[in-house]
């Protein structure tokens, strides 16, 4: 009996330790793009992308997860990717906030009345069962936070824009006003082209 109360002892706590390993390793591969200074470059918004930019990695369509397909059926997507501890995903938390655009913090965000039209989904890379996404929308596959991708679907087809870094609208990412105005140029896409 104490034989298998040790065995049963050991695999609990080697499955404890599997898991602290596994958490570790993704905290060590998410990068904290401000915390590091590491400011990305990238195009500034002109139009949505049907299939990956010219300077991405990929090629082709992305292939959306399930989730995102089915919530931009009805409504504009917005992913805000972040990570714990990460100032940048925290200021442009806070810049969203006084923007009107959400409430609440990044743990239990939602966006704001204003816009209804959005599906958002606040996402911790680090802790999230959809964190994994983040590497379909980066230009490198990776995880940098904060990343933000706006989705809508038209006919069956995903218009999608996504940028990595702060909206601070340097390096050719958008500021949060511009944020805005591309949610409700998505709407106004959206809306025209299922008339």
């Amino acid at each position: 009996m104490k034989k298998l109360l040790v065995i049963i002892m050991a695999l609990i706590l080697s499955g404890g330790i599997y898991v602290a390993y596994e958490t570790t390793k993704l905290l060590n591969e998410l990068r904290c793009l401000g915390c590091i200074a590491m400011l990305p470059k990238t195009k500034e918004f002109k139009e949505f992308w049907i299939e990956y930019p010219s300077w991405y990695k990929n090629e082709g369509m992305p292939e959306h997860p399930e989730w995102i397909i089915n919530a931009s059926a009805d409504k504009v997507v917005m992913l805000f990717f972040w990570g714990p501890a990460c100032r940048s995903c925290e200021e442009q938390w806070e810049d969203m906030k006084k923007a009107g655009m959400v409430n609440g913090s990044e743990e239990n965000g939602r966006i704001s009345k204003n816009f209804s039209f959005v599906a958002f989904f606040s996402i911790n890379v680090a802790g999230d069962e959809k964190g994994d996404a983040i590497r379909i929308y980066t230009k490198d596959r990776s995880n940098r936070v904060p990343t933000t991708v706006i989705l809508f679907q038209k006919n069956g087809t995903i218009y999608w824009y996504a940028f990595s870094g702060k909206a601070d609208g340097k390096g050719g990412r958008p500021t949060v006003e511009k944020l805005k105005e591309i949610l409700e140029l998505a709407k106004e896409e959206k809306n025209d082209l299922q008339s």
